[in-house]
């Protein structure tokens, strides 16, 4: 042991502050001496040269004499150290390993702040890619802040930690940038991870999942893997030995900062995060994340990550694979679910549809889960919208809603993006059952069924046709009705005995149906106010205003209308009269028309004697 000692020791034994350099703890020593650099307590060591000083790069023997020479123990000094070597590819930093590129010992930065609070130089400032303070949340400076002077501080000289090494300036004049607030708590908690104290370190790795607490410095390689996801432009930065504060400061550490929730949520944050990203689509400043977060995956092998680094990362890439299995894409879910393909994006977009990332091959994609699909799946059956379930049967679309109610037809799911998923649809299968059914129940006609049902149903007026409970009677055999042959829908085909069945119950007005934010079409107002379709354009602009040909009223609106307004048609059939003799027949009464065919319906039954009898 003799062979290993100093051939001389300080006269004056000052203690080491905990977290402090093994640099900053030589130099504040040669300074107390009034030693004129550090390199007089350094080079008893043998193996300093002249242009290298620092106490970091000491090997362990050269430890056991700095020890002895300061009079310390060896194992504060090891603790302090980080155990440099030419080949090491991994460093000491207060028992946690780093990566040998993540500390630089060549210049000296510091905290004005923390100078003036305590003159010695933590070993966290070391760290290049954290040029902060945690204790003042300061940026770090690195030159004089004398105008005159402005260099760059080294470990040269020993004036002391807190001057200038050229000039002598307090360095606590320096003016720092503060750290933004919102980036302190996940900086705190990423530089918890590398922290001297080891309850600081025990708290930061409790917020860590299992698979991430016991990296063992890992944590800090596996941030600055991940912090090109974040942003692109810090992947060129990492690789530069001689990082600038101001790149540093604008663009690394925020994106470190950004990286802390991904290890917390590890490893979902991460996926759910370039999920995200996808889902917006496009391109953010510094590049696309689909491929930062390729090129993590592929740079998982990678001989500069560390084997612990290597592993965490090799099974995010089967975990990407293995979740192919479990979603399906948007064009799967298409052809799935005949829902609409942009529909199905936006959805995803707005979180609707629960999404994760999935490797497949070499693409990356977001997949929608299976489990969300299978609901869609089941109510995926073959249907008829509104319009067309109506022209199947003969029928106003109003009458379907009413069967619908009734129970008569199924009502099916629009999947998104098939037109309005709030419009109505029916399962083709119930309405062909309905049909199938009516018909059985319609004999052939010979003669003693001579009026059509929509020609009976011209006899009432006011209010909408009570089409689908007449239909349910027929089809329970609760009304005897015949058919006629022809091409057209079943419901016009259909004969009964005489215009008295209006008496009958089915044919009256009820309340049942609650018609609060249905829509009908200007054909079915036309069918409710008893004018044909084709001369319902004359009065079209009178009854609704201008607008285009097709368009869609409320229920509400289209019984307003039906109340207030009574057609030449209506009155012609009630009163037993011509179409053309309507008109006469009205003046004479005192009834003026209110449009072209179109009385006041108040008026006309106040005035006209027989109306009110159909």
């Amino acid at each position: 042991m003799s062979t290993a000692l100093s051939p001389w020791r300080v006269t004056r034994v000052l203690p080491i502050i905990p977290g402090e350099s093994l640099d900053g703890y030589v130099a504040r020593v040669a300074a107390a001496h009034h030693m004129p650099r550090m390199a007089k307590i350094t080079e008893v060591t043998g193996d300093i040269q002249s242009d290298r000083p620092h106490a970091s790069f000491c090997d362990d023997t050269g430890l056991e004499i700095l020890a002895d020479c300061l009079g310390v123990s060896p194992e504060i000094t090891r603790l302090h150290s980080p155990l440099w070597s030419p080949d090491a590819r991994m460093l000491n930093l207060f028992g946690t390993v780093v990566p040998r590129e993540f500390l630089q010992f060549s210049y000296r930065r510091f905290s004005p702040k923390a100078l003036s609070m305590s003159a010695h130089h933590r070993g966290l400032w070391q760290v290049r890619q954290l040029p902060i303070c945690t204790e003042t949340w300061e940026y770090l400076e690195e030159h004089c802040p004398n105008p005159s002077c402005r260099r760059r501080q080294i470990w040269r000289r020993t004036a002391g930690i807190d001057l200038c090494d050229y000039c002598a300036e307090p360095l606590t004049r320096a003016q720092a940038i503060p750290v933004p607030e919102n980036l302190r708590e996940c900086l705190g908690m990423l530089v918890g991870l590398i922290h001297h104290d080891p309850d600081r370190r025990r708290i930061a790795r409790c917020h860590l999942p299992p698979d991430l607490a016991e990296l063992n410095g890992g944590h800090l390689q596996l941030a600055c893997t991940l912090a090109p996801v974040v942003d692109r432009r810090v992947t060129s930065l990492f690789g530069d030995r001689s990082l600038c504060l101001d790149s540093a400061r604008n663009h690394v550490v925020p994106a470190l900062a950004a990286t802390w929730p991904f290890l917390a949520g590890w490893p979902g944050a991460i996926e759910q995060h370039v999920a995200e990203k996808l889902n917006v689509g496009g391109r953010e400043k510094g590049g696309s994340t689909r491929k930062a977060f390729y090129q993590v995956l592929c740079d998982r092998d990678d001989p500069r990550l560390s084997p612990v680094v290597q592993k965490v990362l090799s099974q995010l890439v089967e975990r990407c694979r293995a979740a192919r299995s479990s979603g399906v894409t948007i064009a799967e879910m298409t052809k799935l679910t005949g829902a609409d393909r942009p529909t199905l994006f936006e959805m995803r977009k707005a979180g609707k549809l629960p999404s994760f990332l999935a490797l497949d091959g070499i693409r990356l994609q977001v997949l929608v889960d299976r489990e969300a699909v299978a609901p869609m799946l089941t109510r995926k059956k073959t249907r008829l919208r509104l319009v067309h379930a109506a022209e199947m049967l003969g029928t106003p679309t109003y009458a379907i809603r009413e069967l619908a109610h009734l129970g008569l037809v199924a009502v099916a799911s629009v999947p998104p993006g098939r037109g309005d998923s709030q419009q109505l649809a029916v399962c083709r299968d119930s309405l062909e059952a309905f049909h199938g059914k009516l018909s059985r129940r319609l004999s052939p006609s010979k003669g003693g069924y001579p009026i059509r049902l929509t020609e009976a149903l011209r006899g009432i007026g006011g209010y909408s046709k009570p089409w689908a409970r007449v239909l349910e009677a027929i089809a329970e055999g609760d009304l005897a009705a015949s058919s006629v042959d022809g091409d057209e829908p079943l419901a016009q085909r259909i004969t009964v005995r005489s215009e008295s069945i209006l008496s009958l119950e089915c044919f009256q007005q009820t309340e049942g149906m609650d018609w609060s934010g249905c829509m009908v079409t200007k054909s079915d107002l036309a069918e409710m106010m008893n004018i044909s379709p084709p001369h319902f354009s004359r009065h079209s602009e009178f009854l609704l205003g201008p607008g285009p040909a097709f368009r869609e009223i409320t229920m509400d609106t289209a019984h307003e209308l039906a109340r207030r307004y009574i057609s030449t048609s209506e009155m012609s059939r009630k009163l037993g009269l011509y179409r053309r003799a309507v008109g006469n027949f009205a003046r004479t009464h005192g009834v003026k028309p209110q449009a072209s065919g179109l009385f006041s319906r108040t008026e006309a039954e106040q005035l006209l004697p027989g109306l009110l009898v159909s």
